[in-house]
This record gives C-alpha cells, sequence and structure tokens, in this order.
C-alpha cells in the first residue's frame, strides 16, 4: 500500500501587496508540519512541490527539518494553485451586475471588506466553476485546472510504484480539485472542501497495486493535530 502525504502550504500573506510569500505565522506552520514528519519516522521517498513560492518554501521547511533523513525533492507545476487574481478579475464584474450593484456596494467595498469579499469571492469561484462566461484571456478553463491536478497525481502514483510515502506540498485549491477526482465529488462539494482545508494541513491518500488515481481511498482529511500540540489553536488557519 502506497500513501500520499498532500500538505497544504503554511499561511500566504493575504491582503497583502505580495500574496505569495508565507508570513511570519505561515514559515512558523511549515517548521511544524515539518518537524511532525521527523518525528513520524515517515520514510518518505519524495517531497514534491508545486513551483509557487509559497508551496516551495514550506517544502524547503519540511526538508530541512527532516535533515540527514530528508529524501529528494522536485516541483511539478500540475500542483500550483489556481490564480485567483484572474478569478477575481473575470468574475468581480459578474458579482457587482448580479449582486453588488443591486445591494448598492461599490468595488471598494468588496475589495475593503474581509467578510464582503470572502462572500463575493465564493460567488466568483462558483462562477468559474460553472463556466459562466467572462472576458479574462488568460484565465485557466475550471476543468482544465482539475485535469492538470489530477493527472499530476497520475503522474507521481505511475512514477512511484505502489509502495512508495509521498508528500506533496501544494495548495487548498488543489488538494480540493485531487479530492474530487478521488472521491467523485460534485463541484459543490468541491468548492465546500476548498474552503475548509487549513493552513499546513496533511491530507492521505493511499492506493494499491492499480495505481489509479480513481481507485485511490481517503485514509485522512486535513489533520492538524501537529500545529494544536505544538501551539494551540492560534497556529490553526484558514487563510
Amino acid at each position: 500500500m502506497a500513501i500520499i502525504h498532500l500538505i497544504r502550504h503554511g499561511q500566504a500573506s493575504f491582503g497583502k501587496r505580495e500574496y505569495d510569500v508565507l508570513s511570519e505565522l505561515g514559515r512558523r506552520q511549515a517548521g511544524v508540519v515539518g518537524e511532525h514528519l521527523n518525528r513520524s519516522r515517515l520514510r518518505l521517498d519524495a517531497v514534491l512541490s508545486g513551483s509557487l513560492q509559497r508551496q516551495r518554501d514550506t517544502s524547503a521547511a519540511i526538508l530541512a527539518a527532516l535533515g540527514k533523513r530528508a529524501p529528494r525533492s522536485d516541483e511539478h507545476v500540475a500542483f500550483n494553485e489556481y490564480d485567483h487574481v484572474a478569478v477575481i478579475q473575470a468574475y468581480l464584474p459578474l458579482f457587482m451586475e448580479r449582486v453588488g450593484e443591486p445591494r448598492g456596494l461599490t468595488r471598494a467595498d468588496v475589495v475593503t471588506d474581509p467578510k464582503l469579499f470572502e462572500f463575493a469571492f465564493r460567488f466568483m469561484l462558483k462562477a468559474w466553476m460553472d463556466n459562466q462566461p467572462h472576458e479574462h484571456e488568460s484565465l485557466e478553463d475550471w476543468r482544465d485546472f482539475c485535469h492538470r491536478v489530477s493527472q499530476g497525481l497520475n503522474d507521481v502514483i505511475t512514477a512511484h510504484g505502489p509502495k512508495a510515502q509521498v508528500a506533496i506540498v501544494t495548495s487548498g485549491g488543489a488538494i480540493s480539485a485531487m479530492l474530487r477526482a478521488v472521491l467523485g465529488l460534485s463541484n459543490k462539494r468541491t468548492l465546500t472542501m476548498n474552503w475548509s482545508i487549513y493552513n499546513a494541513s496533511i491530507t492521505q491518500l493511499y492506493y494499491g497495486r492499480s495505481q489509479r488515481h480513481d481507485e485511490a481511498l481517503l485514509l485522512g482529511f486535513n489533520n492538524v493535530s501537529h500545529l494544536e500540540l505544538a501551539g494551540g489553536r492560534e497556529l490553526v488557519t484558514f487563510r
């Protein structure tokens, strides 16, 4: 039996000009998850990550904590998160037309109020998943995003065989897309999963000799006990 450990990156710099950078808390979370893996004495065959900075830095912290036991590492763009900025640029006009303007809201209201922005972003993600028309040419299609991520998972399963243990450092959207493929989730359930995944959490999949992502099973979801033991609930964040 092989196990894939899906690790969400530590907290990024949400609301800052440079989002793709671990916050101070995010760096601490990354170190804690690395220490947890080291204490667990896992025989990891590889630590993989996407190529985004927050993913790479979380992976680097894990490898540093593993020390001499660190396996080989690599980056795969298949595990990069969707472009949330492109989603906003594509679907904020639709949100304003259907929800914002009828309620007397301005764009400034939406982007400066955290609770209002979260409400609007959920709308925009659903519009993206539903393939609503937009005018942002560079936005990756939802179906293409899901295919990219699930194909990356397939490639890892094929490359490492039926007895490997591999850690993949990625993002919440990518993890939820993998769960969509493995569990056959609807878009609505996938969106719910996306919002529920903690920073520096561990989700585990296992598979046997079939080596197919659609025959993998969920072993554990969204585990943050390592964060709670290291610093209590103050280390547990969604974003």
